[in-house]
C-alpha cells in the first residue's frame, strides 16, 4: 500500500516535467519588409529580443528588403508577446563583394543604412501574435 501512495505523485511529477520539456517555446511566424524612405534595405539583420525574457529570433533582408524570423536554425518564428527590435545593417568592402560573388553569393551593391534613431534601446517594439505576423519597418531618415 505505501509504495503506491509514493509513485502516484512521482508519476505525476515526471508527466508534468514531461510535458513542459515539449518542443520549446510557443512561436509564431514573422514574416515583413524593410525600407528606409520606401527604399527596401537588402542585407539587414533583425533581431526580435522578447520583453518578458526568453531567446531571441534573426533573420536577415533579401535584396527586396523581406525577411522571415527564425527561432533556431531550424524553427522558424518568434515567442509570442512583446519584443525590442534591433535593424543592423554592415558595408561590405569592394575586396568582400568580390570575395563573396566568387562564392557564388548575391551581394547587393546598396548600402542603406539604418537611421541613428531607430537604433536606440526601445526604439523600436513590436508584439507577435498567435497568429501569422507581418510586421513591415517603414522607416524614415527625418
Amino acid at each position: 500500500m505505501r509504495t503506491r501512495s509514493i509513485f502516484a505523485p512521482l508519476l505525476f511529477g515526471l508527466a508534468i516535467l514531461q510535458g513542459c520539456s515539449g518542443d520549446g517555446p510557443e512561436l509564431s511566424e514573422v514574416t515583413g519588409k524593410v525600407t528606409v524612405d520606401g527604399v527596401a534595405v537588402p542585407g539587414a539583420i533583425l533581431t526580435f529580443v522578447p520583453t518578458a525574457g526568453g531567446s531571441p529570433s534573426y533573420g536577415g533582408t533579401d535584396k527586396e528588403g523581406n525577411y522571415r524570423l527564425m527561432f533556431t536554425d531550424k524553427k522558424a518564428g518568434a515567442m509570442l508577446g512583446e519584443h525590442e527590435v534591433e535593424i543592423a545593417t554592415t558595408k561590405v568592402s569592394a575586396s568582400e563583394k568580390a570575395e563573396l560573388k566568387a562564392s557564388g553569393q548575391e551581394v547587393s551593391d546598396v548600402f542603406i543604412a539604418i537611421p541613428k534613431k531607430y537604433k536606440k534601446k526601445g526604439a523600436l517594439t513590436r508584439k507577435v501574435e498567435k497568429k501569422k505576423n507581418v510586421v513591415n519597418f517603414e522607416l524614415t531618415k527625418d
